[in-house]
Formats: C-alpha cells, sequence, structure tokens
C-alpha cells in the first residue's frame, strides 16, 4: 500500500509541473515612428508618414493620428499609416501617432510641421 501512495503522489506531483519547453511570451510593444520634424513651404503637399514603425514580436494591427497642438487642420485619413494634411497655414503643428498591436500594446511618438 506505501508503494501505491507514493506512486500517486510523485504522479500527482509531476502532473503540475509547468513545462520548461513552454516558456510565457512576453508582449513586445511596438514602436512608433512618426517621422522627423519637418518645415516646408505653404504651397507644399503635407502628409503624415508612420511607415517607419516597428513590431519587434508581432504585427501593427492600428494607426491613429491626431493633432496635439497648432492651428486646427483636417487629417484626412487618421487611421492610416500615411495620411494627408488639409486646411494647414503658416505655423506650427505637433501630430502624435499612437500605433498598436495585435495583442493590445502601444507605441507613441510625435512629430512637429512648420509651415513656412
Amino acid at each position: 500500500m506505501k508503494a501505491l501512495i507514493v506512486g500517486l503522489s510523485l504522479a500527482s506531483s509531476l502532473a503540475f509541473q509547468p513545462d520548461p519547453a513552454k516558456k510565457t511570451e512576453k508582449n513586445l510593444p511596438p514602436i512608433a515612428h512618426a517621422g522627423q520634424d519637418l518645415t516646408i513651404s505653404v504651397t507644399d503637399f503635407a502628409q503624415l508618414d508612420g511607415t517607419a514603425s516597428v513590431e519587434p514580436d508581432g504585427l501593427i494591427s492600428r494607426y491613429r493620428w491626431t493633432q496635439v497642438a497648432g492651428k486646427p487642420v483636417t487629417i484626412s485619413n487618421p487611421y492610416a499609416a500615411i495620411s494627408a494634411i488639409e486646411g494647414a497655414t503658416a505655423g506650427e503643428y505637433v501630430f502624435r501617432l499612437v500605433v498598436t498591436d495585435e495583442k493590445g500594446s502601444s507605441g507613441i511618438d510625435e512629430v512637429k510641421l512648420t509651415i513656412k
């Protein structure tokens, strides 16, 4: 009877040990790159470009551009990696890019656009 109890005890303790081959993978957040600060002329086409953003262990599933400073302008497609700016006049503007991966982690970057 003692051998059976020891055998069951050993089997049950082995059954609940974590599998060393299955490591818990940590989700690395994406790295947002809103681009270099830029100075352009009022006659130039203004656009935002977040295509240099990277996700080291997955996919970027969402882009989101918002304006955080300057006279209000329209971001033609705030959910695209590249988007045009409409209605900008001479002045300084700051835009924030938030990129989110498929697991919900986010990265943030800002870019300053000066229009002369």
